[in-house]
């Protein structure tokens, strides 16, 4: 039995919210405590969680950055996604806190390291160099995709072994069975989904551009743009649809319920993702279990990580190019089957729970 107290800090959002409730329902003999950060003028997911006694909701940094200085070396800090400035500063500069921490890898707090490595300014260069040491000295590492470790040690010269756990998604079975039960074949309409966000790493504009053949097809496009980068970018997005696809380009811009998202999602015959780094696994994974046939880049870590690795049955975004509109969307019925094994297991409870196992028992 762990005798510490693991503070967990995470930003509000729906994963945050269903990670709360799979370590309390499945780890009850141990003490977790959660910081979730969130902002007023933003969704507020987790304050109507059933473990809200274990939950302090803070709304604004210093509250959260004060939090985390208060954690005692005897205690585990485990940060979910290194996406705070503040909390790299708190880190560095309270070199500590290191000892007792563990930081789990999300994806984009990794890859902003492409962003400072091209930058000419000092400050840039400086905040990724306090980067590099709290990931060299952190007492742990976790990482959700294991082939991003390979690039963490590449940037950033880490020797250290990682943990590779498996968050729970924002889906259920009750959900998937709904988007099952939603799902008709009977349309002719082929219906593509197009990245996941509003965010510039998912190369909307080269899609498009690739997709542009099959303007004059029976196809429909849609594109989730409802959070992300600029506003500039979004509208970029949506001009460049529009002038391609007029009325066939269609942009998700507002939230949907979990049950509106699945509705959504069961009429997509094809889902697209150019993301250039790990992005999107959510929708990937809900688009392997209603068996869209899924379209990744090859020089992502998610590629490797489901199609060399895991052995799914994906495709490359380039072969595109070369496909009339039938090869765009067909998909064998046993691709279909590995694909949505390989998801079943990632999602089951006890795997999850294997993988969390090692981490938070680690030198007790």
């Amino acid at each position: 039995m762990l005798l510490m107290t693991t503070y967990h800090f995470l930003i509000d959002s729906t994963y945050a919210s269903d990670f709360i409730d799979f370590i309390c329902d499945n780890f009850q003999n141990e003490i977790h405590k959660f910081i979730v950060l969130t902002f007023l003028n933003e969704r507020e997911c987790v304050k109507n969680n059933k473990n809200i006694d274990k939950i302090d909701i803070l709304y604004n940094n210093r509250q959260y950055i004060r939090y985390l200085l208060q954690i005692k070396k005897e205690d585990r800090l485990i940060i979910h996604g290194l996406f705070n400035k503040w909390v790299v500063y708190a880190l560095f500069l309270k070199r500590r806190l290191l000892k007792c921490s563990t930081i789990i890898m999300w994806g984009a707090d990794l890859y902003i390291h492409r962003t400072y490595l091209k930058s000419k300014k000092i400050k840039d260069k400086i905040f990724d160099y306090m980067r590099g040491y709290i990931f060299r000295n952190v007492n742990t590492l976790g990482f959700d995709m294991p082939t991003d470790y390979q690039l963490m040690k590449e940037w950033y010269n880490v020797t250290r072994n990682a943990f590779f756990i498996t968050y729970p998604q924002p889906l259920n079975k009750e959900l998937i069975n709904l988007a099952l039960k939603s799902k008709s074949n009977s349309s002719s309409v082929i219906n593509i989904l197009l990245g996941n966000s509003a965010s510039r790493e998912n190369n909307h504009i080269e899609a498009l551009e690739i997709l542009t053949k099959y303007a004059d097809d029976n196809i429909k496009i849609y594109c989730p743009l409802s959070y992300g980068d600029t506003e500039d970018y979004r509208k970029m997005v949506i001009e460049k649809g529009k002038n391609i696809f007029k009325e066939k380009f269609e942009t998700i811009t507002t939230f949907m319920t979990s049950n509106e998202y699945a509705k959504f999602f069961s009429k997509m015959n094809v889902a697209i993702f150019n993301n250039n780094r790990q992005q999107a696994m959510g929708n990937i994974t809900l688009a392997a279990f209603l068996g869209c046939k899924v379209y990744l880049r090859q020089n992502t870590t998610m590629w490797r990580q489901y199609v060399e690795i895991g052995g799914c049955h994906f495709y490359p975004v380039e072969t595109i190019k070369n496909q009339s509109i039938g090869e765009l969307q067909f998909i064998d019925e046993e691709s279909v089957d590995i694909n949505k094994k390989y998801f079943e297991k990632l999602q089951d409870r006890d795997f999850m729970k294997n993988t969390w196992n090692p981490l938070l028992y680690q030198n007790n």
